[in-house]
């Protein structure tokens, strides 16, 4: 970690080691570490993040916690690592504390946290001022809340109406959902009920979550971590670097390319944006230029009938929900827009503008001295015997617990993800 630190300043790695018998040995405990680009390029990032642990398949028990953020091209950006030794009140407390430290420098810097419900996590949220109203929030991963939902009421029709529910951006069409939840199970409906709609849905959100359902950890793990998570600690250490340094050169390319085409927005705004134009609207009715309201009229797909929104462009509000939700204006918000003569993407949030990509993977990293030029240490570090794994006979296995969200996605989900492309 020192040679880390030496050949990329502004590194940071902090320690928490257990108290040994023996001078100048110290007991491995946690180990929190960030690269300096990330903790800059988070600066650039919307206030939000994921959090999730994974097993390690070392000679010793540890799990690896990891947080990321999605940059102005909705890409995955890990912020930081910590190897602790289990999933507890106290390991979560403190790797929590290490990220306001290094990563919310202002005292009124806002976040939402998503996770899964783990009641570690949980609790130490309750000892983390930074991630509690107002200045933060905790949100759940949709994907659990729904995988813990099924495993309880085994009922695919359930679970599909349980993603839609967290799913729907518009309350009415939400508080339907539940409705038809209620009738086909009264259990299921209050077991829902029992969790705070801010947490799980997008309807009752206000716009925290930016739209963002699942923590999607499964994609940054596999990424970051491919085929090492049985590799030595040190080794682990090397390719969070190397898979992160991946990240950046790539994403500088995309970003320049981006840049040579002039486009105003990251990719993933900009074709948003695009489609959304050329959809169809059939009526709009002005009401007040002061406030800029109208009412929007869809046309109906075949068989379908029309649908009219109402739109509060002062506010940047739709009756539809989604724009609050997503940042990014609809097809009836851009189409009232033309009707005031203003252009609607001067409305899409400066978090996916192209300049603030390019802010995001302006940092840069060096290469890491081999371990024959490292510098002595005046202490030796040992790993805490009673964490040691216990090893079965034979070739080990991989210990990864598959459940329902692992199979195929239902209709509902595939619908939702189409909605966003």
């Amino acid at each position: 970690m020192t040679a880390l630190q030496k050949s990329n300043p502004g590194t940071v790695v902090e320690w928490l080691h257990l108290d040994t018998d023996i001078l100048g040995t110290k007991m491995l405990n946690y180990v929190f570490w960030a690269f300096r680009p990330c903790i800059e390029g988070f600066r650039y990032c919307r206030n939000l993040i994921s959090i999730d642990g994974t097993h390690l398949y070392t000679k010793y028990k540890h799990k690896l916690l990891v947080v990321v953020t999605l940059d102005a091209n909705q890409q995955i950006l890990p912020i930081a690592f910590a190897l602790v030794d289990e999933e507890s009140l106290a390991s979560w407390r403190w790797f929590l504390e290490m990220l306001v430290k290094h990563l919310m420098l202002d005292d009124d810097d806002r976040i939402c946290l998503i996770s899964n419900r783990h009641s570690g996590l949980i609790n130490a949220i309750n000892f983390v001022p930074a991630f509690t109203f107002p200045r933060g929030v905790h949100h759940f991963c949709l994907r659990y809340i729904c995988s813990n939902f099924n495993t309880k009421y085994k009922n695919i029709q359930l679970k599909d109406l349980c993603w839609r529910a967290g799913a729907e951006q518009n309350v009415r069409k939400f508080e339907r959902i539940m409705e038809e939840i209620r009738g086909l199970n009264e259990e299921a409906f209050d077991w829902l009920q029992r969790i705070d709609n801010a947490q799980w849905t997008l309807s009752h959100d206000g716009g925290w979550r930016t739209g963002i359902l699942t923590t999607n950890m499964s994609e940054c793990i596999n990424g970051v971590l491919k085929g090492s998570r049985r590799f030595p600690i040190i080794a682990i250490v090397r390719i969070t670097l190397d898979r992160t340094v991946h990240y950046f050169l790539e994403r500088t390319t995309r970003c320049n390319r981006m840049m040579r085409d002039n486009q105003q927005w990251a990719d993933y705004a900009f074709r948003l944006f695009e489609a959304r134009q050329g959809e169809a609207v059939h009526h709009i009715q002005k009401f007040d230029y002061t406030q800029q309201s109208a009412s929007v009229t869809t046309r109906g797909l075949t068989g379908e009938l029309s649908r009219t929104y109402v739109v509060k462009l002062k506010n940047r509000q739709c009756s539809c929900g989604m724009w609050g939700n997503h940042g990014i204006p609809y097809s009836h918000d851009i189409q009232a827009y033309r009707h005031f003569g203003v252009n609607a993407s001067n409305f899409i949030p400066s978090y996916y503008d192209i300049q603030v990509f390019m802010k995001t993977y302006r940092g840069r990293f060096a290469p890491v001295w081999g371990e024959e030029d490292w510098d002595d240490v005046d202490f030796v570090l040992v790993h805490n015997p009673t964490r040691r794994a216990q090893r079965s006979p034979g070739r080990s296995r991989s210990t990864r617990i598959h459940n329902e969200m692992d199979r195929p996605q239902t209709r509902a989900r595939q619908q939702y993800q189409a909605r966003q492309t």
